[in-house]
């Protein structure tokens, strides 16, 4: 089935000729059923504003998605961040290990400070 909405540029855009498409196409039985052009015109706008709700429902989904994706760029670029400042804090990669084989050996296992250390290691050895 093709797209109703599009989102590009932060703007939602419908395809009219697609919702019309997608009118007759799910409305065609009730179409044929029609005697007069009132009932005719009355199942078609029944039809359309159906598609129209479907068209508003999936541009609410894109929506959503793209500030979810917003949302995960966001939340990299800040753990990203995070790594570069712990990595500037130890200095050199060798301390950086040095305190992953400390955290690893204490009594209380911190699993979050090693993979926020593990990740300013990788941003020190890349």
């Amino acid at each position: 089935m093709t797209a109703l909405a599009i989102f590009s540029a932060g703007r939602v855009t419908f395809d009219r000729a697609a919702i019309t498409r997608r009118a007759y196409s799910e409305g065609r039985f009730a179409f044929a059923m029609c005697r007069t052009i009132a009932a005719r015109h009355r199942q078609l706008s029944h039809w359309l504003r159906k598609a129209w709700q479907a068209a508003k429902a999936e541009a609410a989904d894109l929506m959503r998605r793209a500030e979810r994706d917003a949302a995960v760029r966001r939340d990299l670029a800040a753990r990203a961040a995070a790594a570069v400042a712990l990595a500037a804090s130890y200095g050199t990669a060798e301390a950086i290990r040095q305190e992953i084989e400390a955290e690893n050996y204490r009594q209380h296992f911190n699993g979050d400070r090693i993979a926020d250390l593990r990740a300013a290691l990788a941003t020190v050895a890349a």
